[in-house]
């Protein structure tokens, strides 16, 4: 009976681990990766511009919203008009299936009826205003696995890409280092 009563502990310990590892923070759920970083003045930036390229429509505003928040963590303030940076958005997508290369999976039509795979990314490139050098890049990227009929939980995805922008973001250096 003993030996009955340890398994299902143990069993019950390894299923909590797994739960608890389901329960992660949202932004471990989309990737990301720095592909430029600190070749800047970073001292001397104060101030950015958004420029959202490619990104689709349903998309853009709280993608943008969420990479806002994250930037100005690091003491820098938006303004589209007069800026030190400009910070370019750009979307990304790769069809995983080679027959469904066509396929847009923003633009579905009902009587479609097959489950897509594809990543989507989200390039962004931080450039200073005067000049254009880039002084910092990074991208962030998801799998994703649609069925017919699914659509796109904002709700969830904007606190994802807000926890995956700070992370991206992590080494950016904060404005006065």
């Amino acid at each position: 009976m003993k030996n009955g009563n340890a398994m299902r502990t143990l069993a019950l310990g390894a299923l909590m681990i797994v739960l608890a590892a389901c329960a992660g923070g949202p932004g471990m759920k989309i990737g990301n990766t720095v592909t430029l970083c600190c070749p800047g003045d970073y001292a001397s930036y104060r101030s950015y511009g958004v420029e959202a390229v490619t990104l689709p429509l349903f998309l853009r505003d709280y993608v943008v919203a969420q990479f806002d928040a994250a930037f100005q963590e690091k003491g820098v303030t938006r303004n589209d008009q007069r800026s030190d940076l400009v910070v370019n958005v750009a979307y990304r997508h790769v069809n995983l299936n080679p027959e469904q290369q066509t396929i847009d999976p923003f633009i579905r039509m009902e009587s479609m009826n097959v489950e897509l795979d594809y990543i989507a990314a989200i390039d962004i490139t931080i450039r200073e205003r005067t000049g254009g050098k880039v002084v910092w890049g990074g991208s962030v990227s998801r799998l994703h696995s649609v069925q017919p009929g699914e659509y796109m939980h904002s709700a969830s995805a904007a606190a994802a890409f807000l926890e995956t922008f700070r992370d991206v973001l992590k080494e950016y250096p904060a404005h006065g280092e």
